[in-house]
């Protein structure tokens, strides 16, 4: 395939919401954790004055609340079951600079063609990032043994190749018309604590708006 915008090709599919329990839990503490620390942060700042000793105490108190309990909540509705599956994954060219696929985190968008040792192929991205300095583009071509989080979304991460996959990646390497490019591309699924669409806007935000009223007339009263 010739070298085009594929990012911003795999890209437009869109991105699926994180409305797994798990998903709807971290969201919501994270919120009040945060509204929290600035209810105390903007209670103490206006209500010192006179505050009982006990009010510079309860915000450490009710920090460790809101770390227990939504901790055991997380573990509690998190599912454990392992659905990845092993993959193989070929770098695809693009006419897109480096700049223009750049992440918010720093990384590099990177397209590839996917073949599942289990299921269709697939389009998606995967993120170069380097430890030190700037990160590097994976260069065009490059075979990657990964593993795909969950069926019918474009996420995967890296982990120790089987003999299935070498075996595979070396049939790939011989046979560069092995995987059609033109798969058909798989969304990502957005991060727990991403603000988009408005139900998981409204969680966060709304989270935070009643923990810090609350913790603001908590030491008013104090």
């Amino acid at each position: 395939m010739s070298s085009t915008n594929v990012v911003a090709d795999i890209t437009s599919v869109g991105m699926l919401p994180a409305f797994r329990p798990a998903d709807h839990v971290q969201r919501i503490f994270a919120g009040l954790f945060f509204g929290a620390f600035a209810g105390s942060l903007i209670g103490i700042l206006f209500f010192s004055y006179g505050m009982a000793p006990f009010g510079y105490i309860l915000p450490f108190i009710v920090a460790a609340a809101l770390l227990v309990i939504g901790l055991t909540l997380y573990y509690l509705v998190r599912d454990t079951t392992d659905h990845s599956i092993p993959v193989v994954a070929k770098v695809l060219g693009t006419a897109e600079h480096v700049s223009n696929r750049r992440l918010k985190s720093g990384g590099i968008a990177v397209p590839v063609v996917v073949h599942p040792l289990e299921g269709e192929n697939f389009r998606t991205i995967v993120v170069a990032n380097a430890k030190r300095g700037e990160p590097g583009d994976i260069p065009v071509g490059t075979l990657l043994a990964l593993r795909q989080i969950e069926p019918g979304v474009g996420d995967l991460y890296p982990a120790e190749a089987t003999e299935e996959q070498r075996e595979y990646m070396r049939r790939w390497a011989d046979n560069p018309r092995l995987v059609k490019n033109r798969a058909k591309a798989l969304p990502l699924r957005r991060s727990p604590l991403d603000r988009r669409p408005l139900l998981a806007g409204i969680e966060l935000y709304g989270a935070v708006l009643v923990s810090a009223i609350a913790m603001i007339l908590a030491l008013s009263a104090l």
